[in-house]
C-alpha cells in the first residue's frame, strides 16, 4: 500500500521520492536510483533493476 501510494506521488505529481526502505528487494524494484550502503558509505550505486540482478549486492547483505 505504502509502495502504490509513493508510486501516485511520482506519477501523477511529478514528485522526487527518497525512500530509505530495510526491504531491500521491494526498495530497489521501485527505485530508478539506488545505493547500497556499507557502514554509512555507499558500496554500490546503480539503477534499481540493475542492482536487483547484481551478485555483489546480495553478498553484501549477507555478510560477504
Amino acid at each position: 500500500m505504502v509502495f502504490e501510494i509513493l508510486g501516485d506521488l511520482q506519477k501523477n505529481e511529478n514528485k522526487t521520492i527518497i525512500l530509505v526502505e530495510q526491504n531491500a528487494k521491494k526498495g530497489l524494484e521501485f527505485a530508478d536510483i539506488g545505493y547500497v550502503l556499507v557502514s554509512g558509505q555507499t558500496a554500490i550505486a546503480g539503477k534499481g533493476d540493475e542492482l536487483l540482478n547484481n551478485p555483489d549486492v546480495g553478498r553484501l547483505f549477507l555478510g560477504g
